[in-house]
């Protein structure tokens, strides 16, 4: 877990250097606006990370992984927005990209009683993300993560 968790901001932190792999799917990006990508993974029942905190609001690309044995999928509601990734069969991958303001968002899986099962998390971005009680502080300029247990 650790190590998905130091991947996850390190590719955060190529993206918002400017580094990121150009994408074919008609997303048009503004001058120096790469989308930062987060990573997800799904098993029964469980996000990995369920809880992500971003600096800054911008976009941002959720890669959600499914690692479980069942269907999953990944929504992202509040604040306006609730979007939702493809339904994913297990061992499969998708992408759902979005535009984030301040604030915090849930995390959850869609299909059936997923999310009471506990698979459900929160995303924090921007000026609440400083300002979250408990949270450890880190140093990291891009995005930083963690799941909260070992």
């Amino acid at each position: 877990m650790r190590q998905l968790a130091v991947c996850v901001v390190a590719v955060s932190v190529l993206a918002a250097a400017g580094c990121g792999s150009s994408d074919d799917n008609g997303a048009d990006e503004g001058a120096g606006s790469a989308a930062e990508t987060v990573e997800i993974r799904e098993t029964e029942f469980s996000l990995d990370p369920a809880t992500v905190t971003l600096d800054t609001a911008g976009t941002y690309t959720f890669h959600v992984v499914n690692a479980g044995g069942t269907t999953h999928a990944l929504e992202i509601e509040g604040n306006g927005v609730e979007e939702e990734s493809a339904t994913l069969a297990a061992g499969e991958s998708g992408d759902v990209t979005v535009e984030l303001d301040d604030g915090t968002y849930e995390l959850y899986c869609p299909i059936d009683d997923h999310r009471e099962q506990g698979m459900e998390g929160t995303l924090t971005v921007g000026s609440g993300a400083s300002a979250s009680s408990g949270a450890p502080d880190d140093d990291d300029d891009a995005a930083t993560t963690g799941d909260g247990y070992g």
